[in-house]
């Protein structure tokens, strides 16, 4: 942000800039606390500052939700962004113990930051999800499918054939490339509507 700022100065000082008014722009989604501040330098004309910080949008489960601690700790507050976006699946088959294959690959999940996260279960006929067991995780990713794995102990929850699985992302850009549409859900996950991704 220094950067951009002695830049701004410099473009405003030398005259490089031809309108009335100066856009500075800068990203940061999991700084955006930091660049919001610093979006509108004193120059000698009015300056409108745009955050383009795009993952605010739906958050996520992994890579921004760790980054959003720091966020909450520069910020002193609480309960700012919670993640919006979850791919949900069923379970395919259960090949052998403690192992599901879902079904959900590489085409639709992100996987550049971080796995997908189991974050929720629903028996068939079950719109509400239930919680997931903390040793259930995703092991890997093959085009379409998921490895669910989870500890001996867990054994008693294991999932069923048919049984829907909730997955956090960890990155929602590159999830939100590989759909053409995507269902808005409500808290109880009734769908209401559905958006056009045109990423």
């Amino acid at each position: 942000m220094d950067r951009l700022e002695a830049i701004a100065r410099l473009c405003d000082d030398e005259g490089l800039v031809d309108a009335d008014e100066v856009l500075l722009s800068a990203g940061g989604s999991a700084i955006f606390d930091l660049v919001a501040g610093r979006l509108r330098p004193a120059l000698g004309r009015p300056v409108r500052g745009l955050l383009r910080s795009g993952c605010y949008v739906t958050h996520d489960h992994g890579f921004y939700g760790r980054m959003l601690q720091a966020v909450e700790q520069r910020c002193a507050c609480a309960d700012t962004l919670r993640p919006a976006l979850e791919v949900w699946t069923a379970v395919q088959s259960r090949p052998e113990p403690r192992l599901a294959i879902l079904a959900v690959g590489k085409r639709d999940i992100s996987f550049d930051l971080d796995l997908p996260m189991p974050i929720g279960r629903a028996p068939r006929g079950v719109l509400a999800p239930g919680a997931v067991p903390a040793s259930w995780k995703i092991t890997g990713l093959n085009d379409q499918h998921a490895y669910l794995r989870w500890e001996t102990g867990d054994d008693a929850q294991a999932p069923v054939v048919g049984e829907r699985i909730g997955l956090g992302i960890s990155h929602p850009c590159t999830t939100f490339d590989k759909w053409h549409w995507m269902p808005v859900v409500e808290n109880d996950y009734r769908v209401t509507d559905a958006v056009a991704m045109h990423f």
